[in-house]
């Protein structure tokens, strides 16, 4: 009887090493895969204007020049401006003239070009 019961264990116990070796090997490959993280990117910015679950990041421009501007005249002579879907959560965190930090993957080719962010990091008081 016991012989039995070892050779069920070893099976068991070898099947639960495959298994763990299975989700180990897609996770890394996941992780290390550059289309799942498309290289993540980072824009710092100011938040000229918030639409909905969508804010508007501008680089290279402070509040004090994009306040009471239009779209139009916020994106004049500006190289990387970018709408970034929001969370709800991460939407919380964020005001109009706020510095931010923002990790995403793709970007759409469009001007200003169009995202999900990955991460949204509030650096206001860092810059002041």
């Amino acid at each position: 009887v016991m012989k039995g019961n070892k050779a069920v264990l070893l099976i068991v116990v070898i099947v639960l090493v495959a298994l763990a070796t299975i989700v180990y090997t897609i996770t890394s490959f996941y992780q290390n895969n550059e289309t799942q993280n498309g290289y993540s990117q980072s824009i710092e910015g100011t938040v000229a204007k918030i639409d909905d679950a969508r804010i508007l990041v501008i680089k290279g421009k402070e509040a004090a020049e994009l306040e009471g501007q239009t779209e139009e005249e916020m994106l004049e002579g500006v190289s990387e401006a970018i709408w970034f879907s929001l969370s709800i959560d991460q939407l919380k965190i964020v005001q109009e003239m706020d510095s931010v930090r923002i990790t995403y993957s793709k970007v759409s080719e469009s001007f200003p070009g169009q995202s999900s962010a990955n991460s949204v990091k509030n650096i206001s008081d860092e810059t002041k």
